[in-house]
């Protein structure tokens, strides 16, 4: 059997085409896994009142909550999980871009957040 001396050494064309198409798919994977990085970061925060959390935006402080949100007075929140689990979905909302995020006391009781 003759051996094609002209194209040894030479990918294929359907190995060009594989080499392509998973290039492509290791560039879209790339992309959707840095499109989906958010740049909000949740700190909890110990305040004289209670808790409360702090919301940035690439390193940069933009919601500084010591107290409950909706609620009356300055109470913070009972413990750290509750300044968390609220400053978790303030984060949900900032993502979602519609408008300011905002807590409503039915969404504070929907999370079982106590309202003093």
């Amino acid at each position: 059997m003759p051996i094609d001396t002209e194209h040894a050494g030479q990918p294929s064309v359907v190995r060009r085409i594989l080499f392509i198409a998973l290039a492509v798919l290791a560039l879209l994977t790339v992309y959707q896994v840095y499109k989906s990085r958010s740049g909000y970061q949740l700190q909890v925060i110990r305040t004289s009142t209670g808790w409360g959390y702090d919301v940035l935006n690439q390193g940069r402080l933009i919601l500084h909550q010591p107290t409950i949100p909706g609620a009356a007075g300055d109470r913070g929140f009972a413990n750290e999980i509750q300044a968390r689990q609220v400053g978790e979905r303030v984060i949900s909302k900032l993502k979602e871009g519609k408008g300011l995020p905002t807590i409503t006391p039915d969404e504070l009781r929907d999370m079982n957040i106590s309202i003093p």
